[in-house]
C-alpha cells in the first residue's frame, strides 16, 4: 500500500512544538500522576507522591560525640591551664565515640584535653558548658519535621535518612511504562548476518539505555515491516498497555513512511516536522491519551529528540527537573571558619538573587545526613584558608542543573511549621519551584533582605520602646522594603505533658527547681523574651538554662519532650506537634519581609496566590495558634508613617 506523502507543511520550533505537546497531554490527562506504596529501601531513584515527615528523631538518644570522658560541667568550672582541676571517681567516667549520654553527667571532654592520673583522677584543664561535644537528641531531624517535600527524587543518602527517622514505606509515583517499536524492510538484528541493503538496527539499543537512566520500564518490540497495516495493527494494540509509544523510523516524508498517516488515523498529530536539524522529520501525536513519538531513522537525529522532546515528558510526569552537574561562582552569605590544615567540603543551598548567585551553607558535620538530601551543590575550602568571609565569592560544583537551581526562592529568617507548609504547596503548583529554607532567626532575615541575600524573610521583631512589630527595625536597617503581612501566632510556655511543675508564667522561670531551653540570639523569640522579662526585672543570669539555646521551635520543643529541659517560650504549633502542654502569653506578628525586586517575579504572584488560598488555610488550620485576620496585606516603605499609624493598614 502506497499513500500520498505527508510534505512538512508547517515545522515548528522545538520549544513551541514541545510546549503545544505538553498542554495536549495536560488536557489528556497524561500528567496526572499514578502512585504506589514502595518499602523505603526499594524506592531510590523514585519520586515522592506526598511529603514525609519523620517519624523519630535523628538521633533518637544524646551521645558522646567523641572519645574522652563524661563529666558534669558543673564540676569544671574553675578549671585553667594553669590551675588544674582534678576529678575523682564518680566526677567523670571514661567514654566512646557514640556512648549513651548518663546522668547526672551532661557533657564531653576530649580525650586530648585531659591528663590521666590514675583509673579514679584525671586532670581537666578548662571549664566546659552542658552538652559540650554532646550530640543531642534531634540534632539531625526531630520527629514531626517534614523530611522532605512532594516530587523529591530519592538518592541513596535520602533513603538512609529516611529510615533514621522511622519512615519505611514511602508513596511514589509509578515508573513510567514505555515500548521501543523499530520499523523499516531493510533493517535487521545487529546480530544477523548483514548483506548490501540490509542495515543493523542498533537505534532500539541507544533510546533503551537511554530511557533506563531516566527511571522508566523499557520494553523493545521486534520489528515491524513497513507496512500501514502492519503499523496500524501494532500500535492499536500497545496504545493501551504503555504509558509512552516511541516508533523508530517511517516519520519522514518518503513513499513508504507510513507513521504519520497510521497516527493521523488512530489519534491526533499535534506536530510533524520540527525547526532542527538533524531531528527534522519528528512526529509528535497522542493516542488514547498517551503520547506516541515517531523518531527519525538516523541515529543522530534520533538522540536530539530524545533530549528535546522525549526527555521532558518524562520528566514533566515524574515532577523532576534535569540534573547536569556544573560550577557557577557565588557569594557566600556567612562567615565560614574552617581548618587550616585540610581541605573542608560544604554542602549549601544555591540561588540567584537578583543578578548573582549566593550560596548559604548547610548543616556540617560527618554524622549529618539532611544536608546531604536537600543540597544543591558543595564547596571546597582548601587548606590554609581559615576564614571565608560574608560576601566573598567562591565557586559552588552544583549537582542540580542551572535551570532548577535558578528557579530556587531562598527563604531566610525565623522558624515557623507554616514555612514548610507552604514549600510543599508551591511544589504542588509547580514542581520546578523549590522553596529553600534557612532558620537563622528574625535578624539574621532582615540583614539577609537588607544585603540581597534572599527572596524572603520571616521576620517577627519586637521594637522594646514602642512595643510595635517588625515596622521599626525595617525603617531603621532599610531604605526600602516590602512586607507581606502573614500571620499572627500565640507565643507562651511550652511544658512538659500535664505539666508536672506547675509553670504559670514567666516568674516561674527563676525557680530552681525548673530548667529553661532557650532560642538563639537575635532571634525574635529571644527578644521577646528579653523584653518581657526586663518588665517583670527579671534578669537572664537569675534563670537555670538561659545560655542554653535551640534554633528551632520544634528542636526547643524536643528538648523538652526528652527532659532535657522542663520550659521554654515558644510557638503553639510547636506544642502540639510534640504533644506537650502550653501556656498561652503573647500574641505576635510573624511576617514575610520581600526583596523589593522580587515583587515583580512571577513566582511572588504565586506564593501570594498561596498564602490567601484556602489550601493553605486548611493545611495551617490543622495546627493550633495561628490568626490569619491581616495575612497577605502589603506594606511599602514609602506608606511608612514614622506617627505609627500606615495607611496600608
Amino acid at each position: 500500500m502506497v499513500l500520498e506523502r505527508k510534505i512538512y507543511l508547517k515545522k515548528l520550533d522545538v520549544t513551541e512544538a514541545l510546549k503545544q505537546y505538553k498542554e495536549k497531554l495536560y488536557e489528556k490527562g497524561f500528567f496526572i500522576p499514578k502512585t504506589e506504596i514502595l518499602p523505603t529501601i526499594e524506592a531510590l531513584g523514585r519520586v515522592l507522591a506526598k511529603p514525609v515527615y519523620a517519624n523519630r528523631s535523628v538521633p533518637i538518644y544524646n551521645s558522646a560525640a567523641m572519645d574522652g570522658i563524661f563529666v558534669q560541667s558543673q564540676d569544671t568550672v574553675g578549671a585553667t591551664k594553669t590551675n588544674p582541676k582534678t576529678l575523682s571517681k564518680g566526677q567523670f567516667k571514661f567514654v566512646n565515640t557514640g556512648n549513651l549520654l548518663e546522668p547526672p553527667f551532661d557533657a564531653v571532654i576530649m580525650i586530648e584535653n585531659i591528663h590521666i592520673i590514675d583509673d579514679d583522677h584525671v586532670q581537666i584543664f578548662e571549664p566546659v558548658p552542658p552538652f559540650h561535644n554532646i550530640r543531642l537528641v534531634g540534632e539531625d531531624l526531630c520527629e514531626k519535621d517534614m523530611i522532605f517535600t512532594r516530587y523529591h527524587r530519592l538518592k541513596a543518602y535520602d533513603l538512609s535518612l529516611l529510615l533514621a527517622a522511622g519512615v519505611f514505606e514511602v508513596e511514589v509515583i509509578k515508573k513510567m511504562k514505555l515500548i521501543i517499536i523499530p520499523t523499516g524492510n531493510e533493517i535487521v538484528p545487529p546480530e544477523d548476518a548483514i548483506y548490501e541493503g540490509l542495515i543493523p538496527e542498533t537505534n532500539s539499543t541507544l533510546i533503551a539505555n537511554y530511557l533506563k537512566e531516566l527511571d522508566v520500564t523499557v520494553e523493545v518490540h521486534k520489528i515491524v515491516e513497513d507496512k500501514y497495516e502492519s503499523i496500524l495493527s501494532i500500535l492499536s494494540q500497545v496504545c493501551l498497555s504503555y504509558d509512552m509509544v516511541l516508533i523508530n523510523a517511517g516519520s519522514s516524508a518518503g513513499s513508504f513512511d507510513y507513521s504519520y498517516h497510521v497516527l493521523n488515523n488512530l489519534g491526533e498529530v499535534v506536530a510533524h516536522g520540527l525547526n532542527i536539524r538533524p531531528g527534522k522529520p519528528t512526529i509528535l501525536a497522542i493516542v488514547d491519551g498517551k503520547p506516541v513519538v515517531g523518531l527519525p531513522g538516523y541515529p543522530g537525529s534520533c538522540f536530539v529528540v530524545l533530549e528535546e522532546i522525549v526527555k521532558p515528558i518524562i520528566l514533566e510526569k515524574y515532577r523532576t527537573m534535569p540534573s547536569n552537574e556544573t560550577f557557577v561562582e557565588a557569594i557566600s552569605t556567612r562567615r565560614l571558619f574552617s581548618s587550616i590544615s585540610e581541605d573542608e567540603v560544604i554542602r549549601v543551598n544555591l540561588s540567584k538573587v537578583k543578578d548573582r548567585y549566593v550560596f548559604v551553607p548547610l548543616k556540617r558535620g560527618a554524622a549529618t545526613m539532611e544536608s546531604l538530601a536537600k543540597m544543591d551543590g558543595t564547596i571546597v575550602i582548601p587548606k590554609g584558608i581559615e576564614v571565608l568571609d560574608e560576601g566573598q565569592k567562591i565557586f559552588v560544583k552544583t549537582c542540580k542543573s542551572i535551570e532548577e537551581v535558578d528557579r530556587n526562592i531562598l527563604f531566610i529568617g525565623s522558624n515557623d511549621p507554616l514555612i514548610s507548609i507552604l514549600a510543599d504547596l508551591i511544589k504542588e503548583k509547580d514542581f520546578r519551584l523549590n522553596l529553600s529554607i534557612t532558620n537563622v532567626g528574625s535578624m539574621g532575615g532582615l540583614m539577609a533582605i537588607a544585603k540581597s541575600y534572599a527572596h524572603i524573610g520571616g521576620i517577627h521583631l519586637l521594637d522594646l520602646d514602642s512595643g510595635e512589630y517588625n515596622l521599626p527595625y525595617l525603617k531603621k536597617y532599610l531604605k526600602d522594603f516590602v512586607l507581606v503581612k502573614f500571620i499572627k501566632r500565640n507565643q507562651g510556655l511550652i511544658v512538659q505533658k500535664s505539666n508536672p511543675k506547675r509553670i504559670r508564667d514567666l516568674t516561674d522561670l527563676t525557680r530552681k527547681d525548673v530548667r529553661f531551653v532557650n532560642r538563639q540570639k537575635a532571634s525574635g523569640t529571644r527578644i521577646l523574651l528579653d523584653y518581657h522579662l526586663s518588665k517583670l526585672g527579671i534578669d537572664g543570669s537569675q534563670i537555670n538554662g538561659y545560655d542554653d539555646e535551640e534554633f528551632t521551635h520544634i528542636n526547643l520543643s524536643l528538648k523538652i519532650k526528652k527532659g532535657l529541659a522542663d520550659v521554654g517560650l515558644g510557638v503553639a504549633s510547636a506544642a502540639q506537634i510534640m504533644d506537650l502542654d502550653f501556656i498561652p502569653l503573647f500574641w505576635e506578628e510573624y511576617d514575610l519581609l520581600i526583596l523589593p525586586q522580587f515583587t515583580q517575579d512571577s513566582r511572588f504572584e504565586l506564593i501570594m496566590n498561596l498564602i490567601l488560598s484556602e489550601d493553605f488555610r486548611n493545611n495551617a488550620l490543622t495546627w493550633q495558634g495561628y490568626d490569619f485576620s491581616n495575612v497577605g496585606k502589603i506594606i511599602r516603605g514609602d506608606d511608612f508613617d514614622p506617627s505609627g499609624c500606615n495607611n496600608s493598614e
